[in-house]
């Protein structure tokens, strides 16, 4: 029989942390350990929550306030150093039962002695369908080495990935396994990252190697998060505003829809090159000194009415826009001469969502610091939450039927009910819807789940509570028993 004796850690661990220690002091840990770590030297676990976006969505690239918690799922790795090259991924599924196995060279990073470019590794991963996963994972490691926050990798290393986070349900499922992934690293070699440094590195991990166009406020709220905080973020292009605390009474939680979404489908990408197609015309037709640094966020409602939207187009050949613009400044997507991009509508999406994160933040905090006009806060909070799903189908072309279904069933119910918002959380056309609820709202969503699935024959999931951010979870040590310890550790 193994032992494992816990030399650092957290004293909360997750479901998921329990479930690998288990495994590791179990009579017969053969069935892990065949596909797995090996006997000798240390195994460091990290643990990284997925997050709820409460306001703000897709408009994290155009420089908006997002307002972002973490979720009680999370996705943990442990990591153990081999006495090769070879990088080893696997994947664990519920029942601890091995789900996926890959295996590289860390030479495989390189030709002729160079580090490759991100365009070559991001084929090296995207080469079949069924190593595409590996990139969240593996691509942590090339991430470091191009960005040089290390030299070189003295030895390979094995990463035991498991999640129960459900996948496409928009609630930053690979920003959690990137960052997991990044912070076990940044452990095992010593490199004293911090947390806003990890999620830097995640995101170029999400962007150049699998090749999703995402923001940054995922990594953020999975890395630098905190149990039972709200976090608010600037995204010009990563600053940390403040942490606030939910009122009492008051929770905010997810309900998956089981419409799978993602930031790599074409409508989500065309959405995004539309937003920076018009951050393009508004520099060159207006010369802002305020739009050099490409936000356009930092435009404000009244400029955008008064200045901006008598010049954008509605809509915009991408051959036509090429001619007369060229690229735009987004290094993750490229204008299609072919396709056609509603510019206008792309462009105010991010503008007004910005403003009514703002007057969001504010009626959270009022109803926190003011309890006993709690609710009246929240009526307004949850009225621009419901705008704000309106724009995001209207004028950020995106979301779907089943969502918008869910938040209509949910305004439906009510205030009466318990439920004071709705809307759709991340990017994409599917997903979760983010309900701002107080008191007891049970009765109510049992109405709101049953509804949906009558509606539309789906079963929900309910996303709810908070747990740490990968930083503030910090990481755990194992000591296997047996092991001699490894003269490059």
């Amino acid at each position: 029989m193994m032992k494992v004796e816990q030399v650092h850690g957290p004293k909360d661990k997750t479901l998921q942390v329990y479930e690998l220690e288990s495994l590791l002091q179990c009579d017969s840990p053969d069935v892990f350990f065949q596909h797995g770590f090996s006997r000798d030297g240390r195994i460091i676990v990290t643990c990284a929550p997925s997050r709820l976006d409460i306001m703000g969505g897709i408009a994290d690239y155009s420089g908006s306030i997002v307002f972002e918690k973490t979720l009680n799922r999370a996705a943990v790795a442990a990591i153990q150093a081999r006495h090769d090259r070879n990088l080893n991924a696997l994947t664990l599924q519920e029942d601890n039962i091995l789900k996926r196995n890959y295996q590289m060279s860390l030479d495989d990073f390189y030709t002729d002695g160079a580090l490759k470019s991100y365009e070559q590794v991001r084929k090296l991963f995207n080469r079949e369908a069924r190593t595409d996963w590996t990139g969240y994972v593996l691509g942590c490691f090339f991430a470091l080495l191009k960005e040089k926050k290390i030299d070189t990798f003295p030895h390979g290393a094995v990463l035991v990935i498991k999640s129960d986070i459900p996948m496409g349900a928009g609630i930053a499922s690979s920003a959690a396994i990137e960052v997991a992934t990044l912070t076990a690293i940044n452990y095992k070699y010593q490199l004293k990252l911090d947390a806003m440094e990890i999620s830097r590195l995640a995101q170029i991990v999400e962007n150049r190697i699998v090749g999703a166009p995402c923001g940054i406020m995922d990594q953020i709220t999975v890395a630098a998060g905190k149990r039972n905080k709200i976090l608010s973020i600037l995204c010009q292009p990563d600053q940390i505003l403040e942490h606030v605390q939910c009122p009492p009474n008051t929770s905010i939680i997810g309900i998956s829809t089981k419409v799978p979404r993602s930031t790599k489908s074409t409508a989500y990408i065309d959405t995004r090159t539309a937003a920076f197609m018009g951050l393009s015309i508004l520099k060159k037709e207006l010369g802002w000194e305020k739009l050099e640094d490409n936000y356009l966020c930092k435009i404000s409602v009244d400029e955008f009415r008064e200045y901006c939207e008598p010049i954008l187009p509605k809509k915009i050949k991408g051959s036509e826009f090429l001619d007369k613009y060229g690229e735009t400044v987004d290094t993750v997507t490229h204008v299609d001469p072919e396709k056609t991009y509603l510019v206008k509508d792309r462009v105010q999406h991010p503008i007004y969502e910005n403003e009514r994160v703002k007057l969001f933040i504010n009626c959270i905090k009022n109803a926190e610091q003011f309890p006993d006009r709690t609710t009246e806060f929240l009526k307004v909070a949850g009225a621009l939450m419901y705008e704000s799903n309106a724009s995001y189908r209207d004028l950020a072309g995106l979301g779907s039927p089943e969502i918008d279904g869910l938040v209509n069933i949910a305004q439906k119910i009510g205030e009466q009910g318990g439920i004071y918002g709705a809307k759709i959380t991340g990017g994409g056309e599917g997903g979760t819807v983010a309900l701002l609820c107080y008191g007891d709202y049970s009765t109510a969503l049992t109405q709101l789940l049953h509804a949906y699935r009558l509606a539309w024959g789906i079963r929900t999931e309910t996303l709810s509570g908070s747990s740490p951010g990968a930083f503030e979870f910090g990481h755990i040590v194992w000591e296997l028993e047996e092991a001699e310890p490894l003269t490059y550790f």
